[in-house]
């Protein structure tokens, strides 16, 4: 069989082209997946906790984090009063002082970087099945914008996972000896363990179950470790352990536990209930890799010897992963907030050994070259075929709003404006990805009374915001009439109501810009036009001044 091919008068062997091929595509592969990243973290608004965690906390809202020393003045309220994570916070408080720029090409470098370290742990390179695995598995769980677009999220789950998984690549792989560390390797990694126990109690939880399996399934390889491996080794697990132990134990854990009421509940496994799609996956994936690993052997001994299975593998990840992602959850069955983004810690000890069995299974199979392009092929069109729509959401609605409102917000700045009205969001029904994104509290309401309006009016320094359509008026009328009483809006010509609303001290809603005069307001508890003070239609950019009150109300 001919294994050349002559292109322009040169001859190429067929496994360069096969070997060239696999490179493009997961060049390709990670060009997408960093594209489509860095759209979610571009078009995502702040969430209400991005809000909060711009000032300094225990301060009233009154001074914002503008400084190094105003974010440690905050990583300290937090880890007296509220939690451990000192870190995600000064964090927090450092990018949003810096252009928000800068937080997204940040945020989607070290998403890249996450799942890169994580296909490398149990493997010795990166392949297109490794890196789609866990990419695959990220876009299938829950509360993929929480973990890994919103500022906050990102640095309390993305970040401490990634110097998680970062951590355990190097010390495990030096631990078995796949992996050989100078001198400076080993004091930086001594320094990280000490970090990346500091980050989270999760990860503290998840990295400290993993150390002490890891110890303790490998003792005798311990044991016979040469005296410097094993100083490094233990310095490196008490480094690890010091910091897990300060952000468990930090003041303020204790005072949320008190405030909470935190008594033992089953609701910890709720996790592994509302993920049970991927994480049968993972299951699937180790029968399937002990399957073909000893396919042969079973064709042959027809499984009448069961000891010469090599289960090796499955012994690696059930010890090493699995059971210290299991031990790590227990300590979450007396912490009553258990979300499904702070689940992502757990979910690395999965990704982990999914991502190992992927690559070994595609390796089994690999002399099958167009089996396994097609299969390549089908399984990067369901992870993107699953995750494209939050791409194009971004593009179309989400990007184009955020810096529609921005600008509003800046230029109401730039005029001095207290009661300002902006572009309310119009698209969120045309959104089918909530769990990517998931910002449908972010966005300016009409009732300015909602909390985002609240957070949004704080941070800028306005009285009042308001989201109206852009194709609507906002028509407020102020009357002097006591207590709350219930108004509607009437179609005039067919009296047909169009929607209800009740008012403090003035009626707000919004018409269409095309039904002003035939839309009009009216309660049977009052003669309104009586009872009106003042009145005025807006909208976005301008007030109509020539408006007669009987375009608004219904006069009897």
């Amino acid at each position: 069989m001919n294994t050349e091919i002559n292109i322009f008068g040169k001859k190429i062997k067929i496994e360069e082209i096969i070997n060239l091929i696999k490179i493009l595509a997961k060049i390709g592969l990670l060009a997408i997946i960093l594209i489509s990243m860095f759209l979610i973290s571009h078009s995502v608004l702040l969430s209400p906790d991005d809000y909060n965690y711009s000032y300094v906390q225990g301060c009233n809202y009154q001074k914002k984090v503008d400084s190094i020393a105003n974010a440690l003045e905050t990583g300290k309220f937090f880890y007296n009063n509220w939690t451990g994570r000192v870190l995600p916070h000064v964090l927090i408080g450092v990018f949003r002082n810096l252009p928000p720029i800068t937080y997204e090409i940040v945020n989607t470098l070290i998403f890249l970087i996450f799942i890169l370290v994580i296909t490398k742990v149990l493997n010795k390179k990166t392949t297109y099945f490794g890196i789609l695995s866990v990419f695959g598995y990220l876009s299938f769980s829950l509360m993929f914008g929480e973990k890994f677009a919103w500022i906050s999220g990102s640095f309390n789950y993305l970040w401490p996972s990634t110097c998680l998984v970062i951590f355990i690549y190097y010390f495990y792989n030096y631990f078995i000896g796949e992996k050989e560390l100078n001198v400076f390797q080993k004091i930086a990694l001594t320094f990280f363990a000490f970090i990346t126990g500091f980050t989270h109690e999760n990860i503290a939880f998840v990295g400290g179950a993993f150390l002490v399996c890891l110890f303790l399934f490998k003792i005798k390889q311990f044991i016979k470790f040469e005296n410097k491996k094993k100083i490094v080794t233990v310095l490196i697990f008490i480094m690890f352990c010091l910091g897990a132990l300060a952000t468990i134990f930090a003041p303020g854990n204790f005072k949320r536990m008190d405030s909470e009421n935190t008594v033992f509940s089953w609701n910890f496994l709720q996790n592994y209930k509302d993920n049970k799609f991927v994480l049968i996956s993972v299951i699937i994936s180790i029968i399937a890799v002990f399957i073909v690993e000893n396919f042969e052997l079973l064709k042959k001994e027809k499984m009448s010897s069961i000891k010469k299975l090599d289960y090796s593998l499955i012994k690696t990840e059930l010890i090493h992963f699995i059971l210290p992602a299991l031990i790590a959850t227990v300590p979450m069955a007396i912490i009553s907030y258990f979300p499904p983004r702070a689940f992502l810690a757990y979910e690395v000890m999965f990704m982990i050994i999914f991502s190992k069995n992927i690559t070994v299974i595609a390796e089994h199979f690999k002399q099958y070259n167009i089996i396994i392009a097609i299969i390549s092929i089908l399984c990067g069109l369901l992870v993107f075929g699953h995750f494209s729509p939050s791409t194009l959401a971004q593009i179309n609605y989400l990007i184009p709003y955020k810096e529609k409102v921005t600008a509003q917000y800046e230029d109401a700045l730039n005029k001095s404006e207290k009661d300002v009205l902006v572009s309310k969001f119009e698209y969120l029904n045309w959104i089918h990805a909530e769990d990517y994104i998931n910002i449908s509290n972010f966005f300016p309401e009409l009732n300015y009374h909602m909390p985002v309006n609240a957070l949004i009016c704080q941070y800028y320094g306005f009285d009042r915001v308001t989201a109206v359509g852009d194709n609507e008026y906002l028509v407020e009328v102020k009357v002097n009439t006591e207590g709350i009483h219930n108004y509607a809006i009437y179609e005039k010509e067919t009296w047909t109501p169009i929607q209800f609303m009740e008012y403090d001290d003035t009626i707000r809603y919004c018409i269409p810009k095309d039904k002003l005069g035939s839309y009009v307001l009216y309660s049977e508890e009052d003669i309104l036009e009586n009872k009106v003070l003042d009145y005025k239609v807006r909208y976005i950019g301008g007030e109509l001044v020539d408006i007669n009150i009987n375009d608004l109300i219904f006069k009897k």
